[in-house]
Parts: C-alpha cells; sequence; structure tokens
C-alpha cells in the first residue's frame, strides 16, 4: 500500500498551497489532538480554499480512497459537500488522534451498507447518525449468526407468515405488550394473542427472559436493516447504466 498523500491537482501534483506559520503553527498542525475520517466511493478533485490550508491526509489511488482530516472545524460538512460534489461517501465520528483508524473503519462500514451505481449521484452520510446500525454490522458474521439463532426458527413458513409473525414479535418486544402491539399493527387484540401463542411453541420459555428478548430484538433489527440492503442494492443494479453524471467528475487527480 502507497504512503498516504497529500490531495493532487488535475497534473498530478501535491496541493501544498498554505500560507506561511510559525513553528508553533506547524507544531500544532503536525499534532492534531482530533481526526475525523471520510471514506470515499470515489477519489475527489483538489480540494477547495477553505481545506488549502490544512494538512488533509488522503490516500486516493487504492480500492478504498479515505481521507483524514485533523481538528475538523465547525463547517467542516458543508466543505465537504461541496468538494465531493456528488460523490458518495460516509464520514466517521470525530475522535482522538489515536482512533483513526477506527473512525475510518465505523465510516467504511456505513459506507458499504449503502449501495450505490458509478455514473450516478451519491449522498455523503455520517456515521454519527446510522450508530446502532454501524455498531451491529462491525461484526457481519457475529451479526448474522445472532440472526440464525433466533430467527431461524421461522424458517419453515412462507415467505407471507414469516413476515406478519416477525412484525408481531418486532410490535411485541417494542411495543411491551399485546394490546400495545395490536395498536402498532392496526389488527385485533385477540390476533396478537393467537400469534404469540405460536411464538411462545417455537421459543419456548425464552421468551420470558429479558436477555432473549433483548437478542432477539437485536435479530429483528439486523435481519431488517439487512433486508433494507438488500433492497436498495437491488435498485441501485437496476439503474440505468448512463445515469445522473457527477458534477466535476473529471476533476479527480490525474483525470479519467
Amino acid at each position: 500500500m502507497h504512503a498516504p498523500a497529500l490531495p493532487a491537482d488535475d497534473h498530478g501534483e501535491p496541493v501544498r498551497r498554505r500560507p506561511p506559520e510559525s513553528d508553533d503553527d506547524a507544531r500544532v498542525r503536525d499534532d492534531p489532538g482530533t481526526v475525523q475520517a471520510v471514506a470515499l466511493a470515489a477519489a475527489p478533485g483538489p480540494p477547495p480554499p477553505g481545506l488549502s490550508a490544512v494538512r488533509v491526509v488522503a490516500y486516493l489511488h487504492g480500492p478504498e480512497p479515505y481521507l483524514l482530516i485533523p481538528d475538523p472545524a465547525p463547517g467542516m460538512h458543508r466543505t465537504l459537500v461541496g468538494w465531493l460534489e456528488g460523490r458518495s461517501a460516509a464520514v466517521g465520528p470525530v475522535v482522538a488522534r489515536a482512533d483513526a483508524g477506527a473512525s475510518l473503519r465505523w465510516a467504511r462500514t456505513l459506507l458499504a451498507m449503502s449501495p450505490h451505481r458509478p455514473g450516478t449521484a451519491g449522498e455523503i452520510l455520517f456515521v454519527e447518525d446510522h450508530l446502532a446500525k454501524v455498531m451491529l454490522f462491525q461484526d457481519p458474521l457475529l451479526a448474522g449468526h445472532l440472526s440464525v439463532k433466533w430467527l431461524g426458527r421461522l424458517r419453515d413458513m412462507t415467505p407471507r407468515q414469516r413476515e406478519r409473525t416477525e412484525q408481531t414479535l418486532l410490535a411485541w418486544l417494542e411495543g411491551g405488550g399485546a394490546a400495545r402491539a395490536a395498536l402498532l399493527l392496526r389488527i385485533h387484540p385477540q390476533t396478537v394473542r393467537y400469534r404469540l401463542r405460536m411464538l411462545e411453541r417455537l421459543f419456548g420459555s425464552s421468551l420470558r427472559t429479558s436477555q432473549a428478548r433483548f437478542e432477539i430484538l437485536l435479530a429483528l433489527k439486523i435481519h431488517g436493516m439487512a433486508a433494507e440492503c438488500a433492497r436498495l442494492r437491488r435498485r441501485a443494479d437496476e439503474l440505468p447504466a448512463h445515469g445522473t453524471s457527477r458534477p466535476g467528475q473529471d476533476a479527480r487527480p490525474g483525470g479519467r
């Protein structure tokens, strides 16, 4: 892997437009207290003037380009939107410098869960807005194991039966009882109680323990988010090959 490089201009030259600085200023810039990672779907062009005086660490030439922004200032979100010009990206939280790798890992997890198609306008997502989703999918294999552990008991049902059962179980767990679940699902409470009796046969005494109920709720959330990601991926695959082009798509270093 190549060493991180500063963003380059259209001729591939590193961007180093910085005003004169004192030794103290240089030392502070070289030793930031916090860092914010940005996982990119595609490399951006040269940084805008608002970032030209900031030593942004950028790795733009590999399959997983990223930025590391030291001590991000207020308004950085707006600056990023202008810089990325419609490219998909995920922005990690601001963390201590030593935790920069974690911020980047979380950003990459969120970006991977948000399918996009090259040639179409993307969006910038922020890990801070999707903390639970990122946490649950940091270890996809373990998340899948948890889901199968509990929801695998529904495998003999038809797709429609399973959907109704999962909806009922989720409403019961979130609502705190059959009456509340019936209100959430807009069905008769007796229908909810009938489905719960069926669930008791499948889950046994597990539904009466707080630990199992918590794990089942997580399993349902994981299953729902995975299904949504699959749906978004299918929609992305169905988009025409020549969709909406990204503004400034030829401005990335080295051209295309």
